[in-house]
């Protein structure tokens, strides 16, 4: 069951951290202190997360191509990357099916990378926000944490998925509100606006 709420202080604050660092000024004045504030909109619903560390060590043409396969393996499994994240990658997804795939495609292409990947399910809240006149969402909350905590879990190469991704998917169906945002004008990768320089062995635990 899906909920859409208007924005209250918290999750604006808990917005507004995140995405500070990320945004250029222009861009997160103008969200935030500007017209664009009225776009922001926070729905609940069930999410499962991939949250994707990197050894810091790893060399230049792995990193590469691992970005590349990361985009390419994204695009096939319909899953949303979050860019902002202090991770590697933090893809999200309404399948918790689609999000073990994904989990599992990425091992495979580590390619001399050597990761840790977290996989978790839950009720998370997201965020939209309309900028430069697209839609985009960032999930918030105890979910992305708890993603993170289950990478940091799992061993160098390895992947832990959390128990609760394999309860029927039954169990996470919702009910689209009547007024939940579309996506029909939005970016599943949402670095092309954070990062805008021309602006300002598995385990389950």
């Amino acid at each position: 069951m899906t909920t859409t709420t208007e924005p209250s202080a918290l999750l604006l604050e808990a917005l507004s951290d995140k995405v500070l660092h990320q945004l250029p000024p222009a861009v997160w004045r103008g969200l935030f202190l500007g017209t664009e504030r009225d776009s922001i909109r926070f729905e609940e619903l069930h999410l499962s997360l991939v949250h994707v560390d990197a050894d810091a060590r790893a060399a230049g043409s792995a990193s590469e191509h691992f970005s590349q396969e990361l985009q390419r393996l994204n695009a096939r499994h319909h899953g949303r990357l979050d860019a902002y994240v202090n991770a590697t990658a933090l893809i999200t997804f309404e399948d918790p099916g689609a999000a073990v795939r994904m989990a599992l495609d990425l091992q495979r292409a580590a390619a001399g990378m050597a990761l840790r990947i977290g996989v978790v399910s839950g009720l998370c809240t997201l965020a939209y926000f309309r900028v430069r006149g697209r839609l985009w969402c960032t999930p918030l909350g105890e979910q992305p944490l708890r993603a993170a905590e289950v990478a940091a879990a799992a061993p160098l190469g390895g992947l832990v998925i959390s128990p609760e991704t394999y309860v029927p998917e039954a169990a996470h169906a919702h009910v689209p509100a009547a007024d939940a945002p579309e996506f029909g004008d939005s970016e599943v990768d949402l670095s092309s606006l954070a990062f805008d320089s021309a602006s300002e062995a598995i385990d389950i635990h």
